[in-house]
């Protein structure tokens, strides 16, 4: 392994968070970047997708693995595991080990979703149909190809059982359309047109009862994007058109996105539906071009991770506080296209008793309306929980029967992250999770 050490010692990512269940601590481990490499026009290549893990506390950086292809499209971590879409293979990785656990030909990936114990693969171009298919998460078999879909898709959300998946239909589409998918059959029951102002929409996220979706600026309109909110309450939306450029979204914390604008970053506010600040993090040098090739919000210590490059030398990723405020940044490779943060929580004072309490399954996360929890093997819940990362409990639940798969409310949650603690007659088992 290469180890890349850096010229500075980064104690901690602000203040952790207050102890939990007798020391239980959520953390981030580590920030897992995807660098691209140079785009290369024909074989024999010699740059490949790679791999790395940036430690916030020690502030080093590790290369971890290689995708021997030619550019990612995104990552996607639950638990200690991690799925990585790289342009033509799907790759399963132990992020403990940095082993491989499975990977698959595939091809016209687009983005990654986690959704039932199934990772669900949107799709796009060189495809001409199926534009997205579930995979089963133990060996990434395919489980099914959902068609219907009308064009190339992007990014992907859940809102109880349905899931709902951004349809940009590619560099020629001329609409913005959101496909809601029924997850029990993995069926396609519509597409929710926004029309031609919603087109370019890339990302989507649940926040209270809305949808919101970003929708990037065109090739041939570089100067105007928007934001749409549908109300899933009674299907109405807003497209808030934005007369500068727009790039993918980052994330939201608290009632802020968090996306790209005028190539730099900025916020929008979720409960005006207007930009709250248009230069939260400025232009990089677009003029010179040097681009933020992506970036992503860590909720737990209210950070941003902006990686930047100039597609052909290694670049940098830029650590900001939300308000805009430099932290540090950490050498990465080159084009660098995909950027996940690994959140954990210190397993202290929990007991987890064999292999039924260490495979509690939750999802969707982030969860926005239902939380499904479920328990390999014969483990029966007794008793739910849910607290705040500072202990205070929020929902208690009892099922009325001995099961060991059941569901919980969390709609009227606030945005933040949480703990789900299941009681089993084996002991309890505590998982973080994300209210969006």
């Amino acid at each position: 392994m290469n180890r890349i050490n850096l010229a500075f010692v980064f104690l901690c990512l602000g203040i952790m968070a207050p102890v939990l269940l007798s020391g239980q601590t959520p953390y981030v481990k580590q920030i897992i970047t995807a660098n691209s490499g140079r785009f290369e026009y024909s074989p024999p290549f010699q740059d490949w997708v790679t791999l790395q893990s940036y430690d916030p506390v020690g502030g080093t950086v590790d290369l971890i693995n290689t995708v021997f292809t030619q550019s990612a499209q995104d990552i996607c971590i639950q638990g200690h595991i991690a799925y990585i879409a790289a342009q033509d293979s799907i790759i399963k990785i132990n992020l403990n080990t940095y082993q491989r656990m499975a990977a698959v030909s595939d091809s016209g990936l687009s983005r990654l979703y986690l959704f039932g114990g199934k990772l669900v693969v949107s799709k796009q171009y060189p495809l001409t149909t199926f534009f997205a298919e579930v995979l089963d998460t133990a060996d990434l078999s395919l489980v099914t190809s959902i068609s219907g879909i009308s064009g190339d898709c992007g990014n992907m959300v859940a809102a109880g059982d349905s899931l709902y998946l951004t349809v940009s239909g590619g560099w020629m589409g001329t609409e913005g359309k959101v496909a809601v998918i029924e997850t029990s059959g993995w069926t396609l029951v519509r597409e929710i047109n926004f029309g031609a102002e919603a087109i370019g929409v890339l990302n989507i996220y649940r926040y209270n009862d809305l949808l919101i979706t970003v929708n990037k600026s065109p090739y041939m309109t570089p100067d105007v994007g928007s934001i749409t909110a549908y109300n899933l309450n009674d299907n109405t939306f807003v497209n808030t058109i934005i007369n500068k450029n727009v790039g993918a979204g980052a994330g939201i914390d608290g009632h802020l996105l968090y996306f790209g604008l005028d190539y730099g970053i900025g916020s929008f506010n979720l409960n005006t539906l207007q930009v709250e600040d248009t230069v939260v993090v400025p232009d990089p040098g677009s003029a010179l071009f040097k681009y933020i090739t992506s970036a992503t919000v860590d909720t737990l210590n209210n950070h941003l991770y902006i990686n930047i490059g100039d597609y052909v030398a290694p670049g940098i990723c830029l650590v900001s506080t939300l308000s805009g405020d430099s932290v540090t940044s950490f050498a990465t490779g080159i084009s660098s296209e995909a950027v996940a943060v690994d959140m954990r929580i210190a397993p202290v004072g929990i007991e987890n008793h064999g292999p039924e309490s260490l495979s509690l399954v939750v999802y969707p996360d982030p969860v926005s309306d239902k939380l499904f929890i479920s328990m390999p093997g014969k483990a029966e819940i007794k008793s739910i929980q849910i607290t705040d990362i500072s202990g205070r409990i929020f929902i208690r639940q009892n099922p009325g029967s001995a099961e060991n798969t059941t569901s919980v409310s969390c709609s009227e949650l606030p945005s933040g992250m949480y703990y789900i603690i299941v009681e089993t007659p084996l002991g309890r088992v505590a998982r973080p999770f994300i209210k969006q």
